[in-house]
């Protein structure tokens, strides 16, 4: 009986979780106008190189963003993909402190096969998969000409 609250504890907190780091990406679109995600969505490298950073980074953070950047078309299926690929999630915390050599090494040839699968994930499926699984609506910003998000007075305390 102990095991459900403990479940539904860790279940609560990895959904609070994504749902910060998703409204996070969804704060940066509204602030930039979505400018940083148009110019990533123009340059399939650049998503390939940003999603696989991304995915390389220690924990999930990486990941979660470049799924939330998928929903919203800014990035191919080879971009989730390059990111999945070159992620190794929490552990990555471990590995580097207890073989930070080792995984060092494996983390940079993880990068670099994340690369090349999204490269190859692109030009297998193509962009008729990305659209058929992401998102029908289109990323949408409600323009105005000035944007009190968040002032620094009020945020900072």
């Amino acid at each position: 009986m102990q095991l459900i609250p403990s479940v539904l504890n860790h279940a609560l907190l990895i959904t609070g979780f994504v749902a910060v780091i998703m409204l996070v990406i969804e704060y940066l679109n509204v602030i930039s106008q979505g400018a940083w995600q148009e110019r990533l969505s123009r340059h399939l490298f650049g998503q390939y190189l940003a999603a696989t950073l991304l995915g390389a980074t220690p924990g999930c953070l990486g990941a979660f963003a470049v799924v939330a950047m998928y929903a919203h078309r800014r990035l191919t299926l080879g971009s989730v993909v390059a990111a999945m690929i070159a992620t190794a999630g929490d552990e990555s915390f471990v590995m580097f402190a207890m073989i930070p050599k080792t995984a060092l090494l494996l983390h940079g040839l993880l990068f670099g096969i994340g690369l090349i699968s999204g490269f190859l994930t692109d030009r297998l499926a193509g962009p008729r998969v990305t659209n058929f699984l992401s998102c029908i609506e289109d990323f949408k910003l409600h323009e105005q000409d000035y944007c009190r998000c968040f002032p620094t007075g009020e945020f900072i305390a």
